[in-house]
């Protein structure tokens, strides 16, 4: 195996750990044969062909506690990289201790949420029977308890194992396979990362090149439009986040960043919306940038 490729690897799994949120939220509809025989009576449909979901609990009802998980979630993937479609994600140690406190606390105010939905479950279950009517069913809403035990909110860790040093028990021919197996998922997942920035920066550079000269556009034109801070505040927010996200120490990728933080950092929105000129630098240097990042092939990790 190369040696730039066992040094990372070793980073890999000294440096960094696996972890995801999952959180789960009380069962928001049921299926109603009533309101599905209604449906299927009233468009002279096939009822066997419909299923109607009727709504326990309203998307207000539920907002509180989905925005604490939402947020949850924003904070932890705006500083990991993708690691499985199981919803892991790769963070530097480092980055975890960094947001670890600010997950908990979300994590804190999930349940308190969920022990104020539940406290006025009652209520709930009244407003549904006031407003379902003859589609509400009793039967649909179990006991508080159950309720309450359809929320969680769990934050998962796991370390990454280094393949060199697999401890199970098995033939020689059996081992080496396995620690194969791995090293060589592992490089991908190290190749992964690079390229998952990569395209992070390209897409938010895009975003922001094609916001601003949406908005010179009209300028020129001599009409209105809307022009939104994020334009700015989400590249700058990536570039803020560059040194978590950047797992590889890659540092052609860290001079990009420093390249983008150059041209958005500290640019005046007011000043950006008034002056075509600075709107056409931004806009020349913007286009410079994502040309040179589409140009740009990291040196892949390889295994022999």
């Amino acid at each position: 195996m190369y040696e730039d490729t066992k040094n990372a690897l070793k980073r890999l799994s000294e440096n960094c750990l696996l972890v995801a949120v999952r959180v789960g939220v009380a069962g928001q509809t049921y299926t109603s044969s009533r309101a599905s025989n209604d449906a299927a009576m009233v468009n002279n449909a096939d009822a066997n062909r419909l299923k109607t979901q009727v709504l326990k609990f309203t998307n207000s009802d539920l907002k509180p506690v989905r925005k604490e998980r939402d947020d949850a979630k924003a904070l932890l993937n705006a500083v990991t990289s993708p690691w499985d479609s199981n919803g892991n994600r790769l963070i530097q140690v480092k980055t975890y201790q960094n947001i670890r406190e600010r997950l908990d606390n979300h994590r804190a105010r999930f349940y308190d949420l969920r022990d104020e939905f539940v406290s006025s479950y009652e209520a709930h279950k009244q407003k549904a029977r006031e407003q379902l009517e003859d589609l509400y069913d009793d039967d649909r809403f179990p006991p508080a308890e159950e309720i309450r035990n359809q929320f969680y909110f769990d934050i998962e860790k796991n370390v990454i194992t280094d393949a060199d040093h697999i401890c199970i028990e098995g033939t020689a021919a059996t081992v080496e396979a396995i620690r194969d197996e791995l090293n060589q998922r592992h490089v991908r997942k190290l190749n992964d990362a690079n390229q998952e920035l990569i395209d992070r920066m390209k897409s938010q550079l895009r975003k922001s090149q094609a916001s601003i000269q949406r908005l010179h556009d009209k300028k020129q034109a001599g009409e209105d439009t809307r022009f939104y801070d994020s334009t700015i505040t989400g590249i700058c927010s990536l570039v803020d986040t560059l040194d978590d996200i950047n797992i590889n120490k890659d540092p052609e990728l860290t001079e990009f960043g420093n390249s983008i933080a150059r041209v958005f950092d500290g640019l005046a929105i007011n000043q950006l919306k008034e002056s075509p000129t600075l709107r056409e630098e931004v806009l020349e240097e913007t286009d410079a940038l994502v040309s040179a990042i589409e140009s740009y092939t990291p040196n892949a990790f390889k295994s022999v």
